[in-house]
């Protein structure tokens, strides 16, 4: 086994098992120690995979050959995002800061659009490559051509939930006005109890 990927798995494992004994053993900033191992050992790999430009996390050298260059990259970059966003987690719990800034978020949610925007359009470009570079109309037609609609869709809603995230970022007040035009989740659920209401 490669001892990059040994050093990643390990990290994550660690990570695994401090949450553990932090939320089950009561270990005095075990959760915390937990949280910020889960997330250094994927950041690792992202960083790793963008060094290297071939997929994080393999075990041996000639594994996932054919996903190096850009679908490595892409994971690279989502694992690098994920990692940090954890790290930053374990250091609001290990400061007290983490309620606040969930409550902020809910307010202020464009650092939440931008990162979710992010993660859905590399997962929507992930499905429209093709690595294998395999052929052959069957495959093209049943496989290859709805995975590609399905990541043209989720890139499309990454791309847009990137754009609201900086709207809100730069203008917070025109925001706040199209989201209260919008239906809360309970005028959509009222409305839907009208509908199929017997009588």
């Amino acid at each position: 086994m490669r001892l990059i990927a040994l050093i990643e798995y390990a990290a994550v494992i660690i990570g695994v098992v401090g949450v553990i004994a932090g939320k089950f053993f009561a270990l005095h900033k075990g959760f915390e120690f937990g949280v910020f191992m889960i997330g250094a050992g994927i950041a690792l790999g992202g960083i790793e995979g963008l060094a290297t430009r071939r997929m994080a996390f393999r075990t041996s050298d000639d594994a996932y050959e054919v996903y190096a260059g850009a679908p490595a990259i892409i994971v690279a970059l989502m694992a690098l995002l994920v990692g940090a966003a954890t790290i930053a987690a374990a250091y609001l719990l290990n400061d007290g800061l983490w309620h606040s800034t969930v409550n902020d978020l809910t307010r202020r949610p464009a650092p939440l659009l931008i990162g979710a925007g992010l993660l859905v359009t590399g997962i929507g470009a992930l499905m429209m490559l093709n690595p294998q570079a395999r052929r052959g109309w069957a495959w093209m037609l049943f496989i290859y051509v709805p995975r590609w609609l399905v990541g043209l869709i989720l890139v499309t809603a990454g791309l847009a939930g990137i754009a609201l995230g900086v709207w809100e970022w730069l203008d917070p007040q025109k925001f706040d006005r199209l989201v209260s035009l919008l239906p809360s989740a309970g005028d959509a659920t009222r409305a839907v109890r009208r509908l199929y209401r017997p009588g």
